[in-house]
């Protein structure tokens, strides 16, 4: 490799930590025009977050801000990497390898790594990219002797944005997201609802783009110390910390989580209430500029908007089934199942079973056994899938409370078939 091309390879992976003005300034110029606008609040808080995770015991997750081009994502990327140092340098692109993402990661340990524009990144590898992220730990590789290396590792929060979300960049590779892809790196849609983008509040600039351009101004200006006094901060107070972020993260999910609440919101309600601890910690020893309560509440807003666009606050995958079975049988209900009670020949082209009048109530179908595991099942675990369509009411076991029944039918004899009762969700 030549030296030109050495020397390139080091600044795409060289840490991007630097520090202008005072923390006071940064807060006087910057901090302050985070009030009122829930999302900067929250990419300033998550900026902070990143060095609770190990002293709070959360693990590594991502957080995306998605939108139309120009609602002012980027400048809450911007934003926040002001902590830590010139926007300029410490914003990243999705843009590259899943390997190169493990060197960013890793430079980035116990702290903020931010990816702008997400759909910059290979379709193929998106998934695998947020699963990396999270996890904390990169691939095993064999060294040249063939024995293996030793992983990197990182515990770290991320910031991206970009106009499509994950799940959305995934389709385009002809993949679907899963659930634990989703909870990994949580979606937020960018726009606030008042009518300017990511902004809520103007602070007497006369628009959206005005606050845009101050903004980055001000950052480029005034960044890097506020990281620094933050740290300085959890060193002087470590012992305190560490029994005190827990029970605010505990208190926080408690507020926002319902009873009957899944186990993939809660998780990653915990990583939002690690951001909002963060950032009243910052507001409690005069970082931000924030009056109390601030970065809760932006938190809680984004945690809404997170839900909002999750789906709610149940199991993420068992509500994909149902709307992929639901879907099977509102496109294929009429036309691929024979009557079971007809008389006359029938001619269904690609037959996926039969329909007969239920026992109790509706119309049941009677799928065979491939078309329930390449269809019905596609894309899930086929146990998975069988124990969600029972706990629903809908795949009626039989009395030997298998999930499938061995019926009589038309030309076939006796076959097994799973049964379901397909019903309207208005009814």
């Amino acid at each position: 490799m030549s030296t030109k091309r050495s020397q390139l390879h080091s600044h795409a992976t060289e840490p991007a930590y630097s520090e202008l003005g005072t923390a006071d300034e940064w807060r006087d110029a910057l901090g302050t025009l985070a009030i009122g606008n829930t999302r900067l609040v929250f990419a300033l808080s998550v900026a902070l977050a990143g060095v609770l995770a190990e002293i709070a015991g959360e693990d590594s997750g991502g957080f995306h801000f998605r939108g139309a081009s120009s609602s002012g994502k980027s400048t809450a990327l911007k934003l926040a990497a002001s902590v830590w140092g010139s926007p300029s340098a410490y914003v990243r692109l999705w843009r590259g390898t899943v390997n190169g993402l493990e060197g960013l990661a890793t430079l980035h340990n116990d702290s903020l790594l931010i990816l702008d524009e997400i759909g910059q990144i290979d379709p193929n590898d998106a998934g695998e990219a947020a699963y990396l992220l999270a996890n904390g730990q990169g691939k095993v590789r064999a060294s040249r002797n063939g024995l293996a290396r030793s992983s990197q590792r990182w515990r770290l929060l991320f910031l991206s944005a970009g106009e499509e979300s994950l799940s959305a960049v995934m389709t385009r590779a002809g993949k679907q997201s899963t659930a634990g892809q989703e909870i990994r790196l949580a979606d937020i849609e960018a726009d606030a609802g008042a009518g300017m983008g990511i902004f809520e509040t103007l602070h007497g600039l006369p628009n959206a783009a005005a606050l845009a351009l101050a903004i980055k101004d001000a950052s480029a200006k005034y960044h890097g110390a506020t990281g620094k006094e933050w740290l300085r901060y959890l060193v002087a107070n470590r012992t305190s910390l560490n029994d005190l972020i827990p029970a605010q993260i505990k208190r926080f999910v408690t507020g926002i989580i319902p009873a009957h609440g899944a186990g993939q919101v809660e998780r990653v309600a915990r990583r939002f209430a690690l951001v909002a601890v963060a950032g009243e910690l910052a507001t409690h020893c005069k970082l931000t500029g924030w009056p109390e309560g601030e970065a809760i509440h932006a938190a809680r807003k984004c945690f809404a908007a997170w839900m909002e666009a999750f789906g709610g606050c149940g199991n993420r995958e068992e509500r994909v089934i149902l709307a992929q079975v639901r879907g099977f049988f509102e496109t294929h209900g009429a036309s691929r199942f024979e009557d079971i009670s007809a008389t006359i020949d029938q001619r269904i082209l690609k037959r996926a079973g039969f329909y007969r009048n239920g026992v109790n109530e509706g119309r049941e179908f009677l799928v065979l056994p491939e078309t329930f595991r390449r269809e019905i099942c596609q894309g899930f675990d086929e146990k998975t899938v069988k124990k969600v369509l029972i706990a629903a009411g809908l795949l009626l076991p039989g009395k030997d409370k298998k999930p499938s029944q061995i019926l009589r039918l038309p030309g076939l004899g006796s076959s097994r078939v799973y049964i379901i009762r397909y019903r309207d969700e208005g009814e």
